[in-house]
């Protein structure tokens, strides 16, 4: 690494760890003007949710951005090639977010519910235009030799498996803080735990699903067309599907999109905690 380099990563830590402490901050303030908070035990906890909340906020910002930018060293794709698909998460973000008076009431939305969701909204942006470029990477014919092509797959694979990981954990983080946000203050009804948790889901996959679909049907082509069976002698067919299906496990090809979801902690864990505080009477 040069020096370049090491100044450039020294700076890129910086940042996301300044981007944490702004989130951290805000989070925290948004539950210091949450109405009656001196009188309820339970603000307590919603405050240090809504201040976590913020802290991955920023950091998932960060991670993105980091990925955006180590993609960026190999395939070039500029912000405007993915824009339109980043807005198009955001547009359907603002309009279930805007839907909930009247899935709810008027009393599912609140000033701090917006604050905390923008929060939110805002540190995935990065991540949704990193897997925007993996999108139109992958749609295209991957360069190279067999070996760097499958290197590249594998790279791309491994990308977007870390940032539904990040995203996966703000979705269980939004869920968490809207449940702590329930029966105090505003009233926030405990339906509105459950709904978040499949707002903000149903945000990630509109994020995920194109790159990820585009990514596994480009290892598949890459399976066929370099790692065919149909010219394999008979005694080694058993073998070679062997082989075949080891390479199609590691590039992800066995799976399918809501089991990548599943395994991201997008939809189980969120639905799972949701119902939990939706049905379950808490107790101080």
């Amino acid at each position: 690494m040069t020096v370049v380099e090491d100044a450039e990563e020294t700076i890129t830590g910086e940042l996301r760890l300044l981007a944490m402490l702004l989130g951290a901050v805000l989070g925290t303030w948004i539950a210091w003007t949450s109405p009656e908070h001196g009188h309820e035990p339970r603000w307590v906890l919603f405050a240090v949710l809504a201040a976590v909340l913020g802290a991955a906020s920023g950091e998932a910002f960060g991670f993105g951005a980091a990925r955006w930018r180590d993609l960026g060293t190999v395939h070039r794709v500029r912000l405007f090639h993915v824009l339109h698909l980043v807005l198009a998460s955001v547009a359907v973000a603002v309009g279930l977010v805007a839907a909930t008076p009247f899935v709810l009431g008027e009393q599912g939305l609140t000033g701090r519910g917006l604050a905390l969701s923008a929060i939110a909204i805002c540190g995935a942006l990065p991540s949704a235009a990193t897997l925007g470029a993996v999108h139109r990477v992958a749609r295209r014919r991957i360069e190279g030799s067999p070996g760097q092509q499958l290197n590249t797959l594998l790279s791309l694979r491994r990308l977007v498996s870390r940032l539904l990981n990040q995203l996966g954990f703000l979705v269980l983080l939004v869920t968490l803080v809207n449940g702590a946000a329930t029966g105090w203050g505003a009233e926030l009804p405990k339906a509105a735990v459950l709904f978040s948790g499949a707002v903000a889901s149903f945000v990630v996959g509109v994020m995920y699903v194109p790159a990820s679909t585009t990514l596994r049907r480009r290892c598949a082509l890459f399976v066929d067309r370099n790692f065919p069976l149909t010219d394999v002698a008979l005694g080694d067919l058993v073998d070679k599907a062997e082989e075949r299906s080891k390479l199609e496990k590691l590039l992800g090809i066995d799976q399918t999109t809501f089991g990548e979801l599943r395994s991201g902690l997008v939809i189980i864990s969120p639905f799972v905690v949701s119902a939990l505080a939706a049905l379950v009477p808490t107790k101080f």
